[in-house]
C-alpha cells in the first residue's frame, strides 16, 4: 500500500490535483481513500455530490467514542465509475469552530479514528492520499510526515514567493523527522499562476532543494468551469489537453522512485534568490 501526502498554501489547488490523481489511480483498477486534512471539508468536493460528514463532527456526535462507529460513519464511497475493482473512497478530517481549537486537532484525530477502526485494511486500500492544508508549522497538520504514515510527499506549488516558502516548511519537516518517519519528497507540481520568469524560477527552485518537477499545470479556465460544476476534467471535459495532462502526472507520480531528503533554505535566503525573478 502505498501512501502520499500532498501539500501547498491554501488556494494554491491542491484539492483540485489530489482528486485528479485518485482518478487516475482508480482508473489502474486501485482502490484509493482520499482524505481531506483540513478545518474545510471540501477536499473531495470534485468527487462526491454532497459534502460528507467530518470525521471531527462525527466523533462530537460520539462523545468521542469509537465503540459504535463503523467505517460508513466517516467514509464516503464516491459513485465515480472505474474499470476493474478501482473505487475512491473519502474522508474529511473537518476542525473547530473558528476561534476554537486548533486546526491540527482534526487531522490527529482523523488520522487515529482511520487507525482505530482499521478501515484501510477492511476496504483493502492500494493508495491513501492525505490533502493537507496549508502550512506545517503545527504538528497537527506535520502528522503524516512526523509518523511515517504518508513515505511520499508531494507539493503543489507556484512562482509566488508564498507557495515557494510553503516547499521550504515542507523540505523542514522531512529533514526534521527523516529517521524517525522514512518520508521523503516525491517532487513538485507546479500550478502556474502566470508570475514573471515562473517556470525557470521554479526549475531552478527544483534543482536548488534537490528535487523534481513531476509536472507543470498552466492556467486553465477548462479546470476553472469543470470544478465550477463540481466535476473533475475526466468527466466533463475527458478528450481535453487538460484530462491528457493530468493522467500524465498521475503516471509519474505512479512510477516515480526518484524520492529524496531536500535541501533546505531559510527565509531570507529564499526571498533574495526570488526576487530577481520578478524584477
Amino acid at each position: 500500500m502505498r501512501q502520499l501526502a500532498l501539500y501547498g498554501k491554501g488556494g494554491i489547488g491542491k484539492s483540485t490535483v489530489a482528486s485528479h490523481l485518485s482518478c487516475t489511480f482508480a482508473e489502474r483498477g486501485l482502490k484509493v481513500l482520499q482524505v481531506g486534512c483540513s478545518p474545510k471539508n471540501d477536499s473531495t468536493y470534485l468527487l462526491l455530490p454532497d459534502f460528507p460528514p467530518t470525521i471531527l463532527d462525527v466523533l462530537r456526535k460520539n462523545d468521542f467514542m469509537y465503540d459504535d462507529l463503523e467505517p460508513s460513519d466517516i467514509i464516503t464511497e464516491s459513485p465515480l465509475q472505474f474499470p476493474g475493482n478501482g473505487k475512491i473512497y473519502c474522508a474529511e478530517s473537518g476542525g473547530p469552530e473558528p476561534g476554537v481549537g486548533c486546526g491540527g486537532k482534526g487531522v490527529v484525530e482523523a488520522i487515529d479514528t482511520i487507525k482505530k477502526l482499521n478501515i484501510l485494511k477492511a476496504l483493502a486500500i492500494d493508495v491513501v492520499i492525505y490533502d493537507i492544508l496549508g502550512d506545517v508549522v503545527c504538528g497537527g497538520f506535520s502528522l503524516p510526515i512526523r509518523q511515517g504514515f504518508a513515505q511520499e510527499t508531494y507539493v503543489v506549488t507556484s512562482g509566488e514567493f508564498e507557495a515557494l516558502y510553503q516547499v521550504t516548511n515542507v523540505s523542514k519537516a522531512i529533514k526534521r523527522f527523516e529517521a524517525r518517519s522514512g518520508s521523503k519528497l516525491g517532487g513538485l507540481i507546479v500550478n502556474l499562476r502566470r508570475v514573471k520568469n515562473e517556470l525557470r524560477m521554479v526549475t531552478d527552485f527544483a534543482a536548488k532543494i534537490g528535487t523534481q518537477i513531476v509536472g507543470v499545470i498552466p492556467y486553465s479556465q477548462t479546470v476553472k468551469q469543470c470544478g465550477g460544476d463540481g466535476e473533475t476534467v475526466f468527466q466533463c471535459a475527458p478528450d481535453s489537453d487538460e484530462a491528457r495532462l493530468y493522467r500524465e502526472i498521475g503516471q509519474k507520480v505512479f512510477d516515480n522512485e526518484d524520492l529524496v531528503i531536500p535541501n533546505t533554505i531559510e527565509f531570507e535566503e529564499l526571498y533574495e534568490w526570488w526576487l530577481p525573478y520578478i524584477n
